[in-house]
């Protein structure tokens, strides 16, 4: 078999996603008849360039034109998720939503009168024809694979207001390094969404557990509460308990 240099192998793996979407760990190192330490090499730096988003058991890609399209990944647990979130929501209530697939799928199950603030031009349309939910945009710079606004304009609306919560989420949490997220400006966003809000609610699936993206978000004590599914694999059970022992509220949707 022939042997690829770093840059045909991270090329070959950007391609690959382009068709399939989803990459596993496992077949990238039969594929390239390289090692497993190569391969996340390769997966880290493809995703520090922000060429890709890596999940448990592999990576994919970041180029999914909507919300809709990525909360086709996890879509039960996500769904579950923000079941339990939208209950926590009280008439009246202000919100912040951010750009996220979980958190866009909270839409389903808002029914009460609210006002909400988000960059996500999905959920704009989604809830276009509910007359009883208010909607502010926050305008900036649009990022088309994913709907989201982000930058200065975006930063400087979010920091007009001040909410009664905000329901974000992000593609890793740990103990040691709180919650992190691989994309800088959506970052800045939830910062500026968590230091306006008087709760703050991440929701976010086991297959983030344990991870460690490059932008830090905000440490384990800034939040409210952990929404994550109910799940029964082993180590996610133990990071859960791990984080109640820790002071984190958590909250396993059934």
């Amino acid at each position: 078999m022939k042997a690829y240099t770093a840059e045909e192998r991270q090329k070959f793996i950007c391609d690959y996603l382009k068709k399939n979407k989803f990459v596993d760990t496992n077949d990238l190192q039969k594929m390239l008849d390289v090692s497993d330490m190569t391969v996340r090499r390769d997966l880290k730096k493809l995703e520090d360039e922000q060429r890709l988003l890596r999940v448990m058991g592999g990576a994919r890609s970041m180029f999914f034109s909507t919300a809709e399209e990525r909360g086709n990944i996890h879509y039960e647990e996500k769904r579950r998720i923000a079941k339990y979130a939208a209950s926590l929501v009280r008439e009246g209530d202000t919100l912040f939503l951010d750009a996220s697939s979980t958190v866009y799928a909270i839409m389903e199950f808002l029914t009460v009168p609210v006002t909400m603030i988000t960059n996500n031009l999905s959920i704009c349309m989604e809830l276009k024809d509910k007359e009883y939910i208010d909607i502010i945009l926050t305008g900036g710079s649009l990022r088309k694979n994913s709907m989201m606004m982000t930058g200065k304009e975006a930063l400087h609306t979010i920091s007009t207001y001040c909410v009664d919560k905000a329901f974000l989420s992000s593609n890793a949490i740990s103990l040691v390094h709180g919650i992190t997220d691989s994309i800088n400006g959506e970052s800045e966003v939830k910062r500026a969404m968590i230091a306006n809000s008087d709760q703050v609610y991440f929701m976010m699936d086991h297959s983030k557990f344990g991870e460690r993206k490059l932008n830090k978000i905000c440490e384990l004590n800034q939040i409210t509460e952990l929404i994550v599914d109910n799940t029964e694999d082993a180590d996610s059970i133990k990071f859960v308990n791990e984080c109640r022992k820790s002071g984190v509220k958590v909250h396993c949707a059934q």
